[in-house]
């Protein structure tokens, strides 16, 4: 699904500043800042008619420079904390909740912006939600100029905004445009860790099952990762990965988990939904008698007992909203010409759903 351009004819434009609006009205660039900030000592006839060339210009107020100078005057800062939008899609407008992982992620997000003196402000695109015009309407109207996309899930090919104006940075999201930099935990790194862990551990037939979904919105990191450990291991214990497609539920899931366990003869599951035990034992095979299971997604939700990766994904959302910060007080809004990627490094934990085997 695309969001469409707000205005896909017009070309990125340079924002108005008060040297503009002084040059278009002929007075001074003092006067014209009192005006705007509604000095008194400016006449009433005066200040309108500087609001409306301003208005008409499409001047906007830096809100951190504005935060910044009022510090300077007063000794502290009285004006609202400057806003950074944190762009999800997951279906609030239908009432779905947010999913555990994303919750991780976007509490650090907001102690980071928090920390920072910024106020993070979620944002709902899709469907239900908003869309490119709307979004763009309440950007320009609320004076926000830092953007977090935070881990889009599939299904959204662009969100088509004036990028120019923006200091963005993505949470996962590969699938989707801008082009942005790229803050995620490293999915790749993570199945190698399990994947020599298990082995380690005594597991000789490891097999990853992880969904069409996940793979579209980490660019097929967990496969990449798998398929190296598994060029390392005999030809007759090599195990293709089941890739199971969009919209699977864990009913179906279940069944097409034990299935490939018995055709393959696995011994220990990698997977990265946090239910994987739960689903394995649901079909019919005991963990971890018959199957050992670890979870690439260990957040706070996870069940106790199970074995795998813990990311740290607040880190992922302080990073993100980091990265934005330090674009906006610096100046230097729009897409990077040569965008990177960040990655913040998990830790493995042991568990009895993966015990030592003898």
């Amino acid at each position: 699904m695309n969001l469409p351009p707000a205005n896909p004819s017009a070309p990125p434009a340079r924002r108005p500043t008060l040297k503009d609006v002084a040059r278009e009205t002929g007075y001074h660039i003092t006067t014209i800042s009192l005006a705007l900030r509604g000095h008194a000592s400016i006449p009433t006839e005066t200040r309108q008619r500087i609001e409306e060339v301003a208005q008409r210009m499409g001047y906007q107020r830096n809100p951190v420079f504005y935060a910044l100078s009022r510090f300077r005057q007063e000794g502290r800062v009285r004006a609202p904390a400057p806003r950074i939008a944190y762009l999800e899609n997951y279906g609030a407008g239908s009432g779905n909740s947010r999913p555990p992982y994303q919750q991780s992620i976007y509490e650090g997000a907001r102690r980071q912006a928090e920390l920072l003196g910024y106020q993070l402000e979620v944002l709902a695109v899709g469907e239900d939600d908003h869309d490119a015009r709307s979004l763009s309407h309440h950007l320009r109207d609320n004076h926000i100029t830092g953007v977090v996309i935070g881990s889009f899930q599939p299904g959204f090919a662009e969100i088509a905004l004036n990028w120019a104006d923006y200091a963005v940075c993505k949470i996962h999201s590969r699938h989707t445009e801008p082009n942005a930099t790229v803050v995620a935990n490293d999915q790749l790194r993570e199945v190698r860790m399990a994947f020599r862990r298990l082995a380690a551990l005594g597991y000789r037939r490891i097999g990853l099952a992880v969904g069409r979904a996940d793979e579209d919105a980490s660019g097929h990191r967990h496969t990449a990762g798998y398929l190296m450990e598994q060029a390392a291991v005999p030809a007759d214990r090599q195990i293709p990965p089941l890739i199971f497609p969009y919209n699977t539920d864990a009913g179906m899931l279940g069944g097409m988990i034990t299935r490939w366990v018995r055709r393959h003869q696995i011994d220990a599951v990698i997977c990265n939904w946090t239910s994987v035990r739960e689903i394995i034992e649901a079909a019919g095979l005991h963990v971890p008698q018959d199957v050992a299971c670890a979870c690439l997604c260990l957040c706070d939700a996870a069940p106790e007992g199970l074995a795998g990766v813990r990311p740290h994904l607040h880190l992922v959302g302080e990073r993100a909203v980091s990265i934005v910060v330090t674009q906006l007080k610096s100046g230097q809004p729009g897409l990077p010409e040569v965008p990177s990627s960040i990655y913040v490094q998990s830790t493995w934990q042991d568990g009895p759903s993966a015990p030592p085997r003898n």
